[in-house]
């Protein structure tokens, strides 16, 4: 059965959006094929695979199909716990690269990595960074998760300054919740 639900990189993208979303939340075709930027002929069978595993189910609404988790499907619990160790992972491997792009002394990842989206960045560097080699990255990490990272970079000093003035910025950010990543300011 595991072969049938982790068969295509569609059907995960399905699987990641069904199961981090509300339960209550459902989506039509379209807008599947919009939100996760796959073809709709790809949408239509990956929902009709997951549909007949009992996975996702349907249901007509002013004339058009809606799709949504099946919250009494048997897996449900251990899929999300999956999906969330898989999400673990991917961010440790995201912060190893980081860490290769630079001499860091503070790594911080906010915003959508502690499901803040109001947050101002996703990751925050005080160091030397090779920002070819950051865009780079982020482009890859972006194909592969669909996740556009906003980040901010700045040399110690920068952020020493912005410290010492009370910067809102740096103050919401350090206050707000975060995964600190590197520490090498003692902050």
């Amino acid at each position: 059965m595991l072969e049938h639900i982790f068969g295509s990189k569609v059907r995960v993208k399905l699987l990641k959006l069904f199961l981090g979303q509300d339960k209550d939340k459902d989506y039509y075709i379209r807008e599947l094929s919009r939100l996760l930027d796959e073809h709709l002929n790809s949408i239509r069978r990956e929902l009709e695979n997951l549909e007949n595993l009992g996975l996702v189910v349907s249901q007509e609404k002013d004339k058009k199909k809606y799709y949504s988790i099946n919250p009494s499907f048997i897996l449900v619990p251990e899929l999300r716990a999956l999906l969330l160790k898989s999400k673990e992972l991917s961010e440790q491997k995201l912060v190893q690269q980081i860490e290769k792009v630079g001499s860091m002394d503070l790594l911080v990842l906010s915003g959508s990595f502690v499901g803040q989206q109001e947050s101002p960045v996703d990751i925050f560097m005080v160091g030397k960074v090779n920002k070819i080699k950051l865009e780079k990255l982020l482009k890859v990490y972006f194909k592969e998760s669909g996740k556009d990272l906003r980040y901010t970079v700045m040399n110690k000093k920068d952020f020493q300054h912005r410290v010492d003035l009370g910067d809102r910025f740096i103050f919401t950010l350090m206050n707000g919740r975060k995964i600190t990543a590197i520490n090498k300011l003692g902050i």
